[in-house]
């Protein structure tokens, strides 16, 4: 592209790019900025004429960017946000009128610990705002961070890169939990009467060991792991079902035994508590959308820390 064709670019067109990019479908990416699925269909066929390359190439499990497109992508990004920040600056940022899309990823148990009382504030406070949850874990927060697709991620973070700006939000308990009658469970708070019990294991990113197993071989101890799922979604039917136990966060074995009564929790006093953080690039420490969302995060938080004290 040159300056001299620069004027005729439709800057929707940049943003149905940018939705592609983060959606990966073109019905989402669609929905995500109001356009009908044709339309978004057409500024495909513009945005491929554009930048003379296939940019998106649809496979089964969606719409997949081409090396071309990755490159063009941060620019893209970039240039938007900046658009987005001029615009906000010479009104100021106001909640309430703001159409900002907000990429939050999240841990499952993070998720679970905040997405109630998040979507309740936006919902009341920024009406036109759109929130995306999107799932992250090790294998990937880092990544979903440095291409934009999130701003915000939310995980027990220990040693992010250094390039990242990190603020701890709530601490975590760990508790275990199983069904109400069973008679053991309130035993499993030593080590030895704990790794005898049979363990659900939750593992998003399929890991079969953990944290807790290092803290069990330092008691010469090790768990059965007798069955592993990817969801805590999965842990209250299973626990019904089975004498098994599971060890959680103590938000996410609270919010589960909500969900189904018939499940009970037990302390784990030989397992230390663990911090949950946010990162976020330093390319939105000025962005006055998402200095407002960290500061929601922050206040909702607390309220979760504060929920994590006693049994």
């Amino acid at each position: 592209m040159s300056d001299t064709n620069i004027g005729s670019i439709d800057l929707n067109l940049l943003k149905a790019f940018e939705a592609l990019l983060r959606e990966r479908s073109v019905t989402r990416a669609a929905r995500s900025i109001g356009l009908s699925q044709p339309a978004l269909s057409h500024a495909l066929v513009r945005l491929r004429s554009l930048f003379g390359d296939e940019l998106f190439v649809r496979l089964p499990h969606g719409m997949e960017p081409t090396p071309r497109a990755l490159e063009l992508g941060e620019l893209v990004r970039a240039a938007l946000e900046q658009i987005r920040r001029a615009l906000e600056l010479g009104r100021g940022f106001d909640p309430a009128a703001t159409t900002r899309i907000f990429a939050v990823g999240a841990a499952e148990h993070a998720e679970i610990a905040l997405v109630d009382t998040l979507a309740e504030r936006l919902t009341a406070q920024a009406p036109h705002a759109d929130l995306r949850l999107l799932p992250v874990d090790f294998t990937n927060l880092i990544e979903r961070l440095d291409d934009n697709r999130i701003t915000v991620a939310i995980d027990a973070l220990r040693d992010p890169p250094p390039r990242y700006r990190r603020q701890p939000l709530y601490r975590e308990g760990v508790v275990v939990i199983g069904r109400r009658d069973d008679p053991t469970l309130a035993t499993l708070g030593a080590p030895d009467a704990y790794a005898r019990a049979a363990h659900l294991l939750v593992a998003p990113a399929g890991r079969s060991a953990g944290t807790i197993d290092g803290v069990l071989a330092e008691f010469g101890l090790t768990r059965r792991l007798s069955v592993t799922v990817a969801t805590y979604l999965a842990v209250p039917s299973t626990l019904r079902r089975t004498p098994l136990v599971a060890t959680l966060p103590r938000s996410t074995a609270r919010h589960l035994m909500r969900l189904d009564p018939d499940l009970a929790m037990a302390e784990l006093p030989f397992l230390a508590p663990f911090d949950v953080s946010m990162i976020w690039h330093p390319r939105h420490d000025d962005d006055p959308a998402e200095r407002w969302l960290r500061a929601v995060l922050v206040e909702l938080a607390a309220a979760v820390g504060a929920g994590d004290v006693g049994g």
